[in-house]
């Protein structure tokens, strides 16, 4: 393969990942994390139109897995029509396009990265990818600690997950690192991914722990519940499974449990509140947005605690001692699964999410004051869970063969024997775990992780 070709192929997919990291922001009212997914995929094209020749045995699973998804996805929206809900900001069949592009560009990722590894070193591919996550973390803590030292914040042009604008800056709330993206659990997803390859690449050169400061610190400034917490088990599961295997433990794979465990005590320090409006205004704002001193319940009182590691860790004891129900949606999901006969084929990609958005209207609506009030009305809603995703947009069938697929992953991880296993084992298990409770479509850095887990080694590891 020319230099000019290697070339393309990593440009495009650094600065395909670069443009996701800017969810936060759109141009000409196109988020820019779409366009970064139509970078990725020129790369199609490029591929089928060269002559270059890759093994693509250690993804053929993968390749039919996206095929069968996408066929049942374009199959059941001829035969639906749906319509979609009165605020959205897509016709149906355009949602619909968007959910077909989202699981090819993970394809992709998975392909572009089997073809760089070509011409270059799974270590130099994991060098290139840690650069963007450093990168992208340095610019998250810049617009965390704007909003305290009296620094002008990024210009977020795209609206918020929600819907309406990105609320970063709300009285009595705590500060919440949101960085360059709508939600701070977005942050979070895309973040851990990054601190396993950049810890496995400071066994190498003790520089990267000094820049694995960056996206530690990111991380637990999101006060994400799911990221510390995945992360912290796949490195304990890794650890455990490392001291089985070998009989001996790997002192280095504990260094990102204490890394983060520190970091959280340390950060108590970096935490901020927004202060409480004039009482004056409330009404029409509620009581707690003039009164720091008024919470909802224990939940929302840990959750906005100053104190960074009670916010994270006590709200993971109250959780738990809740059930899963306590993550957000959860209890709307398992209610809508309930009701649903098995699904053996789903009903496609996107066409799912518009089925369970009436549903989530319904079973998330309160009668307050005599009125019935819905919490996302007229939106369309995520499943905020990748296999609830997979279930009703592949049914049982492309569920069980997912699993199958990232299965074998794992296990190649576990049982490999090379440093770098243990690493990209951590990556993936704590993606997965994530999974479960934030996003729900396989994204391009599940494609990454997938991806360098399953390359030969061939040269200077």
């Amino acid at each position: 393969m020319k230099v000019k070709e290697q070339n393309i192929f990593t440009g495009l997919f650094l600065t395909s990942l670069l443009l996701e990291g800017l969810d936060a922001f759109s141009i000409f009212k196109i988020p820019i994390s779409w366009i970064g997914l139509a970078v990725l995929l020129t790369a199609l094209p490029l591929y089928y139109f060269s002559d270059i020749e890759i093994n693509t045995q250690n993804f053929t699973s993968i390749k039919y897995w996206v095929l069968y998804m996408s066929s049942v996805a374009i199959l059941r929206s001829i035969s639906f029509n749906l319509e979609v809900p009165e605020y959205a900001t897509t016709s149906y069949l355009q949602y619909v396009s968007l959910r077909l592009l989202k699981i090819l560009s993970f394809f992709v990722a998975i392909l572009i990265v089997h073809l760089m590894s070509t011409y270059l070193t799974r270590k130099k591919i994991i060098q290139y990818f840690a650069y963007v996550g450093v990168f992208i973390s340095l610019l998250s803590l810049y617009s965390y600690f704007s909003y305290f030292l009296e620094l002008p914040d990024f210009i977020r042009s795209r609206a918020g997950s929600g819907g309406w604008s990105q609320p970063i800056e709300r009285a009595c709330s705590i500060l919440r690192n949101y960085g360059t993206f709508r939600e701070p659990s977005f942050l979070a997803v895309w973040t851990v991914p990054f601190v396993p390859i950049i810890l496995y690449l400071a066994r190498k050169e003790f520089k990267w722990y000094f820049l694995s400061i960056f996206p530690i610190f990111s991380l637990v400034l999101t006060r994400s519940l799911t990221g510390v917490i995945a992360l912290l088990t796949a490195f304990t599961v890794i650890s455990i499974t490392y001291l089985i295997k070998n009989k001996k433990i790997d002192i280095k794979l504990i260094i990102p449990i204490l890394a983060i465990l520190f970091t959280s005590l340390v950060s108590n320090n970096l935490s901020y509140k927004f202060p409480a409006l004039d009482p004056s205004m409330c009404p029409p704002n509620s009581a707690d947005k003039c009164n720091c001193a008024i919470y909802d319940d224990e939940l929302d009182k840990a959750k906005n605690s100053k104190n960074v590691a009670e916010s994270i860790f006590s709200r993971t004891t109250l959780i738990i001692g809740g059930g899963l129900d306590g993550f957000g949606n959860f209890s709307f999901l398992t209610q809508h699964i309930t009701k649903q006969d098995i699904k053996y084929f789903g009903d496609g990609l996107g066409s799912a999410n518009i089925i369970y958005s009436y549903e989530f209207e319904e079973l998330s609506s309160e009668v307050i004051s005599s009125q019935k009030v819905f919490r996302n009305p007229g939106q369309i809603v995520s499943f905020n869970n990748l296999y609830a995703y997979i279930y009703f947009s592949g049914g049982l069938v492309g569920l069980f063969w997912f699993l199958y697929i990232v299965f074998n992953h794992i296990k190649k991880a576990i049982i490999g024997y090379e440093v770098i296993d243990s690493y990209l084992g951590a990556q993936l298990i704590s993606i997965l775990l994530m999974f479960f409770f934030q996003a729900e479509e396989p994204s391009i850095i599940l494609g990454l992780a997938i991806s360098l887990s399953s390359l030969e080694e061939v040269q200077d590891e």
